[in-house]
């Protein structure tokens, strides 16, 4: 994943983070007008590489969304309340409020996860910004869901080729509603707004042409064509394997980090922190798909 530095900046700086995917970029800028080159080269290193990690990244909202839309045009999160007053394209996430913001924050375990998938046409990619990192837990797993599924008991792996499931923002709403007292339940505005869509369990990327796992357990209701149970417990099996560590890379966040993740070969979850004792701000960019 490693190249060096061309002049022309068609290739980047980079080294390993984790044990399957990922890699930081230890030369590289977000704000300014890049050239199309360098943005390219930034794209081409996430298709491969999954994620990618950018350290001492200064605290600009303008610069975040201006490097964003390099990528793709932007989503519009689904809870507007909790996006950045004067970037509505960022979304704020964390336990963070003031008279301004307000971050969207639960106090449940987060659950694996791609970005809207439960959007007919879920996310690209999604970049993520430290503004306030509490200095133990609040950190973001991110799954390498190629070679997770690439190393599939084969007889599973078959049995899930063809199947799809159905993903609902509802679904969502109620488990974050389980696991976080007192949030409100989805509206009916946002119900209308996003329908259940059906979404295949394996997925190619467009741009490698690599498999993935497409499976964000407490998005999905039901894997169609099957039992409500069975379905359920074969989304489970599949992701005791998928969660296996070498899989996994496990960022610990310190403020200016930016973590971009494509999300058609990764999959995130979050840990908790003490959010008693600690802020958290993230400030995440969404490009459609």
């Amino acid at each position: 994943m490693s190249a060096g530095l061309a002049q022309d900046r068609t290739t980047l700086d980079a080294r390993p983070i984790g044990a399957t995917f990922g890699v930081e970029l230890t030369d590289f800028r977000i704000a300014g007008d890049l050239p199309e080159a360098e943005v390219d080269a930034f794209r081409a290193a996430l298709h491969r590489g999954g994620v990618l990690l950018l350290r001492d990244v200064p605290n600009d909202p303008a610069a975040l969304v201006a490097f964003s839309k390099r990528l793709g045009s932007l989503e519009m999160h689904s809870a507007s309340a909790h996006t950045h007053p004067d970037f509505p394209e960022i979304f704020c996430v964390g336990n963070y409020a003031d008279d301004r913001v307000r971050a969207n924050f639960a106090t449940g375990v987060e659950q694996w996860h791609a970005d809207s998938s439960f959007r007919d046409t879920p996310s690209a990619c999604s970049l993520f910004y430290g503004v306030i990192c509490p200095p133990e837990g609040g950190e973001t797993w991110l799954l390498d869901a190629v070679t997770a599924y690439a190393e599939l008991p084969p007889a599973l792996r078959a049995r899930i080729a063809w199947l799809d499931a159905v993903h609902d923002l509802n679904t969502l709403s109620e488990w974050n509603r389980r696991n976080t007292p007192g949030r409100p339940p989805l509206s009916d505005e946002a119900r209308r707004r996003f329908p259940p869509v059906s979404q295949p369990m394996v997925r190619r990327h467009p741009a490698t042409g690599r498999a993935s796992l497409f499976i964000c357990p407490a998005v999905i209701s039901h894997v169609e064509g099957l039992p409500p149970a069975e379905g359920h417990a074969l989304i489970a099996e599949v992701m005791a394997h998928a969660t296996q560590d070498r899989y996994i890379y496990r960022h610990r966040w310190r403020a200016g980090d930016l973590v971009v993740w494509d999300n058609l070969s990764t999959l995130h979850t979050a840990t908790l922190f003490d959010h008693e004792k600690h802020q958290r701000l993230m400030f995440r960019t969404t490009v459609s798909g």
